[in-house]
């Protein structure tokens, strides 16, 4: 077949197109002259008009319509190079083409089932959807559910949460089915997040113009953040509508917690039906009182609690923003920023199924304070959560991140931390393991995609755990004080490290192994390090040159960086902008992979 379609394009070279007699010697019109393109040194003739086929284009080769005297002397050799092509294009990538658009690229969403009726308007549940690739404005973009299009859009934006991601909030309306989520945007169609459409009731608090003795509809709203835990069942949905929440739960007293959520006097959500406690799109809460210990507290002292959706909420000045337990919950879009000290998002107890995604943490803790952004601290067993997409930023005092045991038995297992921005911590930007409960508390512990870089005074990613399975891949490390990488204690082959960008800046080392650990904790492939010497001889396929970013807080790759097809294939199928791996030949090493259109996928910072 290949044989008998190349004859064709042949045919068609040899009747249809005239060349120009001007040569250029290369593989590209750009070639200065001599140069030799990747299929050796092969003379084209310019481009001028048309490109013909796509193998043609990977070749540079193309045609213009000259005189026919050019053309008798030029057809042979102009054949045979469009065989070639014709081979490359039908065959497959003799020469890898990047991406030249990356198009819309969805990340999560606040709630992955709702209503497509009732609320505002009767069009449903607000459905907030995070991402990259968006654009400013909607313009002619398009969002469908189930390949029908939202009944309305409220808000459409670049660079507006967490990490800088772009985000969307959409109503479905009453003609919409359970399928998928599309963002179209300049006519190239996103991925897909699923979301189901379901019975349930949706309510709203306002505390400027609501009374608790209203039904809490979008025209009569509640008035406090305890009275719809009165009403709200498994499948609803609450929009808090602005106000700032000072005052402690006087249904819980003695626990200086804000609002409290315990099945003595609210429901819980189930896998399909969950419940919701959202802030009202561009327009959300305020949680804040310095005496307070907990802002929202999920606990489970009455029974198990679980499906709680908490997101776009604000949390102030406070000393643990959200305390998680139980099974189910989704902590997505908040932000909890100038919290000063105590940690802001809090996991412990018996826990499964927990997604903390798109949270923005910046500026919390005290100089002189030990406490962290994301804890995962135990009293039980903490399995199967997702830390994803959350940027962290510059702690004063304390950790971004701290996993760590307190009882004998505490297990942490298949934690999940990947595509999030730590950055600036005063300590450690991660730690995991240890434990005062004397009992190791590492199972797996998947760390990928990530943005570690400038801690003030500790290493960036430290560990401490011999029995754990730490797989470390794909992240870009740059600028962490004394090392990058800290292995306290680790048992042999515990520790997978690939595929990573490690940067140190002077005064700094790539690694630290304690005696607790050695070079044999470590299995390792294809990291590129730079700045503080030579590879170490154990790391296997090291390359030890400058990465080559694109800026200096910009940890894209420029092109020609030695990071682009180096790496090994791993299971971290996108980048940290959400782009397919890989887009070359072998993966990239480091958080991003290099596309020929990275300027248009370089959102800036959030606000």
């Amino acid at each position: 077949m290949i044989s008998a379609l190349c004859g064709l394009y042949e045919r068609v070279a040899a009747t249809i197109f005239f060349i120009r007699p001007e040569r250029r010697i290369g593989g590209h019109p750009s070639s200065p002259a001599g140069s030799g393109s990747r299929m050796g040194r092969i003379e084209v003739h310019r481009i001028r008009t048309i490109q013909v086929t796509i193998g043609m284009a990977r070749l540079g080769i193309g045609v213009v319509t000259e005189t026919p005297a050019a053309a008798a002397g030029a057809r042979s050799r102009f054949s045979r190079l469009l065989v070639l092509a014709c081979a490359v294009t039908l065959v497959g990538s003799i020469i890898p083409a990047r991406a030249q658009t990356a198009g819309p690229r969805l990340f999560f969403t606040d709630i992955v089932s709702g209503p497509s009726s009732g609320g505002q308007n009767n069009l449903g549940a607000f459905i907030t959807i995070y991402g990259e690739g968006f654009g400013a404005a909607q313009g002619s973009s398009t969002v469908t559910i189930g390949g029908r299009p939202v009944a309305g859009v409220t808000s459409w934006g670049q660079n507006k949460a967490a990490r800088g991601l772009d985000r969307i909030v959409v109503q479905p309306g009453p003609g919409a089915a359970t399928g998928n989520i599309v963002v179209t945007v300049g006519g190239q169609a996103s991925n897909a997040l699923p979301f189901t459409v379901r019975a349930g009731n949706i309510y709203f608090l306002n505390p400027a113009t609501g009374d608790d003795g209203n039904p809490g509809t979008y025209a009569q709203p509640w008035a406090t953040i305890w009275r719809p835990r009165q009403s709200m069942v498994a499948g609803d949905i609450l929009y808090v509508v602005g106000g700032t929440f000072t005052q402690m739960d006087p249904d819980a007293p003695g626990w200086d917690t804000l609002l409290m959520l315990d099945t003595s006097f609210c429901a819980s959500g189930t896998a399909s039906a969950p419940v919701a406690y959202l802030g009202y799109p561009g327009k959300p809460p305020l949680f804040k009182n310095a005496s307070a210990r907990r802002g929202i507290y999920l606990n489970q002292d009455s029974g198990p609690l679980s499906h709680i959706v908490i997101g776009n909420m604000r949390f102030g000045l406070m000393d643990e923003a959200i305390l998680v337990t139980g099974v189910g919950q989704r902590i997505v879009g908040n932000d909890l920023s100038n919290g000063g000290e105590g940690n802001k998002i809090g996991v412990f107890g018996d826990t499964s199924a927990i997604k903390i995604l798109g949270n923005r943490m910046r500026s919390n803790g005290t100089p002189t304070g030990k406490s962290y952004d994301i804890y995962v601290q135990g009293f039980g067993i903490n399995r199967d959560i997702e830390v994803g997409w959350n940027e962290l930023r510059n702690r004063r005092g304390g950790r971004s991140m701290q996993v760590f045991g307190h009882v004998a038995g505490d297990r942490v297992d298949k934690l999940v931390i990947h595509d999030n921005v730590m950055v600036g911590c005063e300590l450690n930007n991660i730690v995991l393991g240890g434990s005062d409960g004397g009992t190791e508390i590492l199972g797996t512990v998947t760390v990928t995609g990530n943005i570690i870089a400038g801690s003030r005074s500790a290493e960036g990613l430290r560990v401490n755990d011999p029995q754990g399975r730490v797989i470390i891949e794909n992240n870009t490390l740059y600028g962490n004080a004394v090392a990058q990488l800290y292995l306290e204690r680790a048992g042999a082959k515990r520790i997978t490290l690939r595929n990573n960008i490690i940067v140190a800046k002077a005064g700094q080392q790539y690694y630290e192994l304690d005696a607790g650990s050695s070079s044999s904790s470590i299995v390792s492939a294809n990291n590129l390090v730079f700045g503080a010497g030579p590879c170490a001889g154990w790391d296997k396929s090291c390359i030890n040159e400058d990465p080559l970013f694109a800026g200096a807080s910009d940890y894209h790759l420029k092109s020609g960086s030695p990071a682009i097809d180096r790496g090994v294939a791993t299971s971290v199928s996108r980048d940290h902008d959400g782009i397919a791996r890989p887009q070359g030949a072998a993966f990239d090493v480091g958080a991003y992979e290099y596309t020929a259109a990275g300027a248009l996928i370089r959102d800036g910072p959030s606000p």
